[in-house]
């Protein structure tokens, strides 16, 4: 069950009804920014299969061209809740990261010639998470220990896993296997009873779009997209406020966390939880829920199918009609859910991706559609 920590409330459960403490304020901070930096646009979405982006910054070679580091200056003293805190951060780090830092520390503002940036918005602890991922490339930290043996190791892929068939047990094995090295090193991201905390990876990704980090933000999906997945749980009422009052609209963020509702069972967990969610995600929610979009058929890995009698048959998951006998349709290969023709040509079409099989359980959020679907690329690449 989910309970609150530091006054905030944690991912809710599905499979119980949680009764999380009363929230507190928002650990999210505004949107506004006080000094004259240039407000670069936001990233577009961008979804180019013809190159792919590293999955972090190229630390090994770029330490040679270090020069002394710039001071960046966060919080606000005469805010008590954003006390002033000084950080001395490697000028190529932040401008290679974040094209707001290029902007300010290598223009003629005021901050390129004192090379110094003040953020009076933002909280220190937030940018600390920021500097932690400027720095390694990760939002995880290895445990006392974690990895001190073999049997506690991540797990290492079979040298000829690409031959063995994607419907064999190894692969729902390895993905286990990784799963739980990965939630060894979650460390803070979740809190003692193991409950992901989703403001906090929400509040990141609000400061992470400020500052136009697109690396950063991406792996801020990937983990609350993990970390829903191997807990099985949802963001709560409370995380939904700041997903709405601190987010902007066109955030993937917002589209991961209606499919995490939509396409889990959460219908309980809507009705029955103590608390009030925000209402505009709702109303996105219930939009979702009656016009789907292409993910509601893109998500499954679909083969020919003709239904041989209507004992046979099955309602097409789209428009809910039953497939008539010897009419062509298409099947899922996982979940077995049918599609009519219909459907799949008002979804777009199947072209690409019909017939091959994918582990990922059809589930949007998982498996190689996470990049497609969700993720956002200021040079165009797709991830590895």
């Amino acid at each position: 069950m989910a309970v609150a920590l530091t006054g905030r409330s944690t991912g809710v459960p599905i499979t119980e009804i949680p009764s999380p403490t009363g929230s507190e304020a928002s650990l999210s901070t505004h949107q506004g920014q006080q000094d004259p930096l240039p407000s670069p646009q936001q990233p577009s979405r961008n979804r180019s299969r013809l190159r792919q982006s590293p999955s972090r910054l190229p630390l090994r070679t770029a330490f040679r061209n270090f020069s002394a580091p710039v001071e960046i200056i966060v919080g606000d003293d005469g805010d008590k809740s954003r006390l002033q805190t000084k950080y001395l951060v490697h000028k190529e780090l932040l401008t290679a990261a974040s094209p707001f830092f290029a902007a300010a520390l290598d223009g003629a503002f005021a901050e390129g010639l004192d090379q110094s940036v003040k953020l009076p918005e933002e909280k220190s602890e937030m940018f600390e998470w920021f500097l932690q991922w400027l720095y390694t490339g990760s939002l995880t930290i290895a445990q006392d220990g974690a990895f001190s043996n073999t049997a506690l190791s991540p797990p290492h892929p079979h040298p000829h896993h690409h031959l063995i068939p994607a419907d064999h047990p190894y692969h729902a094995h390895y993905a286990r296997a990784e799963a739980d090295a990965l939630a060894r090193t979650d460390g803070d991201l979740r809190n003692h009873q193991g409950s992901p905390k989703y403001f906090l990876l929400i509040d990141l990704y609000a400061l992470s779009d400020r500052l136009l980090t697109a690396q950063l933000s991406n792996h801020i999906l990937t983990t609350l997209a993990r970390l829903s997945e191997s807990t099985n749980s949802v963001p709560t009422p409370s995380d939904t406020f700041i997903l709405y009052d601190a987010i902007r609209d066109s955030s993937p963020l917002r589209t991961l966390v209606l499919d995490l509702f939509a396409y889990k069972k959460t219908d309980k967990l809507l009705e029955t939880h103590k608390d009030e969610w925000h209402p505009l995600f709702l109303r996105a929610l219930v939009v979702k829920l009656k016009r789907p979009g292409p993910e509601a058929v893109e998500r499954h890995s679909l083969e020919a199918w003709r239904p041989e009698s209507w004992s046979a048959s099955k309602s097409c998951e789209g428009c809910k009609e039953i497939l008539k006998p010897g009419i062509s349709a298409e099947k899922c290969l996982g979940c077995e859910k049918a599609f009519c023709g219909g459907c799949l040509k008002r979804f777009g079409g199947v072209q690409g991706w019909s017939g091959s099989m994918d582990t990922s359980g059809c589930k949007p959020w998982v498996g190689r559609g996470l990049c497609w679907r969700y993720h956002e690329h200021l040079d165009g690449r797709a991830c590895r």
